[in-house]
Parts: structure tokens; C-alpha cells; sequence
């Protein structure tokens, strides 16, 4: 158990999310396959799926994270099979929503469990609609006649038709990409506007803070600290680093949301200075990265 926690923990995983999975690993030769496998994954995950709904959140976390998902997380769905196995999301039916999950998946259908209390009875032939959110990506919807139902203990699975019949409601106006990148940051702890920040003296080294951006786009990012900083939207901050031999320093940003814990705090901030061609560069740096990864998810790495 020692060595598969250490193991996650090195994956960035969570204490909650090692011991589910090690239900699993502990009846294997190799336990620590579990992490490299995604065929002995996905086993486990159905198996814990089945045993308990209520563990659906954790796995979809964990596939994430373990890199284990079909489809690039930065390219659209066109089709409800690139769909991921126990995407949580909605089954609206006259009027109502109920929360749901992809149950199973085959060539030609998606078995869709409901995972509330039923108040009306669903037929063959009807209509549903299922949505769900794709993080970082955008929130879709797709409607499809029933083609059959069957219960998995106390659940209602509904059988549906796979369709490329998908809609999308674009969540951010530029994608999100996923870094790691070091970066220095300054808060006001106020509000500032750009054009005050040329009247301002020079800011001291010391007074700037380490941070790590996680996700960084063409109009913000996402930065974190390793301590607890009380911080308040709307403040503003000035924020540098360099990507790939381009250094981007005096960035003037406002922070939109802050998310934390006893540990780290991570702050989505909108730039408020960023130049045109600096800009551009981002989404270069962004586009060859997505060329990199696509190449290398091709061939299999």
C-alpha cells in the first residue's frame, strides 16, 4: 500500500482518490498498474461505479488526471461516442431533470443511468434530452428517442441511439491550456486600471510572491500560490513569467474567482495590459503545444 500511495500521491492524486482505487489494485500482481494501464482502470472503475454511484465524481476526476481519457481534453466532441465513460450530467423529460450518467458505451448505443428517483414512467419510442458539462471545454446538450430501458439494481438505464447531433454552449471565449510555468506576482489589494500603473514607482523584487500558472489562455490565466493569501475579486495584480524563451513582465490582471485550500490558493485572473503581439505569441505557444501533444497522442505515447 506504501509504494501505490506513494505512487498516486506522485500523480496528483488525493488520499481519497488512492485508497478507492487500491479496492482494486490490492488483488493485483502489480498493483501499480492500475496507474499505467487504462484497460486494468477502466475494470476497476466499473466495478466501483457499480458497487457505489456515489464514487462516478472521483473516477471522472481520476481518469483525468491519470491521462486516461479518449479524447484530448482541448478538442470539441462531435460525436457521443467520444463521450467518457460516467460523465455526470442531466435526462430532462416533461419538464423535469434528472441527475444522470454514462453507464455504458457500444458501437451503436449509450446506456444512460438515471441516477435520481424517477417521477414519471419513460417509454420506448419517447424522446430525452441528456446535457452534461465538459470542463474546460463547454456545456453540450443532445436530444434522442428511447430505444430500450432496463434497470441495474435500484437504476433506470436508458438506451439511446448514438447521434453527431451534438449542441455546444462555448464556456470561455479562448481555451484554457494547460502549463506549468513559474511565475513572480504582486497584489495591489485594490483595484487598479492600467493607466495608473504608469504613475506608480517601481515595485521591489522582495514584495513579489512565487506562484505556478496551471492553465493560461490569450485573455488570462490561472496562477496558484503554495500558502493561503486572503485575496478579494475585482483586486488587481501584476503578474510575470516567461514561456518558451518569451518573457511577459508588467502584466496587469484582475482577479475574477479564487479557489483554495490549507495548502495552496488559485487565483483566475483576466489580463487588463496585455499587448497585441504578446497576445499573438500566446496563441502560437498554445497552437504548437496542441500540435506536440496531438502528435505524440497519435502515436500512441
Amino acid at each position: 500500500m506504501r509504494q501505490f500511495e506513494t505512487t498516486g500521491k506522485s500523480l496528483g492524486l488525493d488520499e481519497e482518490e488512492i485508497n478507492m482505487l487500491y479496492q482494486c489494485a490490492r488483488n493485483l500482481d502489480e498493483p501499480n498498474k492500475l496507474f499505467y494501464s487504462k484497460y486494468v482502470f477502466e475494470k476497476c472503475a466499473g466495478k466501483l461505479v457499480r458497487k457505489n454511484s456515489e464514487s462516478i465524481p472521483i473516477i471522472v476526476s481520476v481518469r483525468k488526471k491519470l491521462k486516461f481519457e479518449h479524447l484530448p481534453w482541448f478538442l470539441p466532441l462531435s460525436t457521443t461516442r467520444d463521450m467518457e465513460l460516467y460523465q455526470t450530467g442531466f435526462i430532462s423529460y416533461k419538464g423535469k431533470s434528472y441527475s444522470s450518467a454514462v453507464w455504458e458505451k457500444t458501437e451503436k448505443e449509450l446506456h444512460i443511468a438515471i441516477l435520481d428517483r424517477l417521477e414519471d414512467v419513460l417509454n420506448v419510442g419517447e424522446k430525452v434530452k441528456f446535457s452534461f458539462l465538459r470542463e474546460d471545454d463547454g456545456r453540450y446538450y443532445f436530444q434522442e428517442e428511447i430505444l430500450n430501458t432496463y434497470t441495474d439494481g435500484n437504476k433506470m438505464v436508458l438506451v439511446l441511439p448514438h447521434t453527431e447531433k451534438l449542441s455546444k454552449i462555448q464556456l470561455r471565449e479562448s481555451i484554457r491550456w494547460r502549463v506549468s510555468i513559474p511565475a513572480r506576482v504582486f497584489f495591489f489589494r485594490k483595484a487598479v486600471f492600467p493607466e495608473e500603473l504608469y504613475l506608480m514607482e517601481e515595485i521591489p523584487d522582495e514584495a513579489f510572491v512565487e506562484g505556478m500558472i496551471e492553465d493560461i489562455s490569450a485573455g488570462g490565466l490561472r496562477v496558484c500560490l503554495r500558502n493561503v493569501v486572503e485575496l478579494k475579486e475585482g483586486e488587481s495584480l501584476l503578474i510575470e513569467f516567461e514561456w518558451k524563451g518569451n518573457h511577459f513582465s508588467q502584466i496587469l490582471s484582475q482577479i475574477k474567482n479564487i479557489t483554495g485550500s490549507i495548502e495552496r490558493t488559485c487565483i483566475g485572473v483576466k489580463f487588463l495590459n496585455l499587448k497585441k503581439n504578446q497576445e499573438e505569441t500566446i496563441r502560437k505557444l498554445i497552437l504548437e503545444e496542441q500540435r506536440e501533444f496531438l502528435k505524440a497522442y497519435k502515436m500512441g505515447r
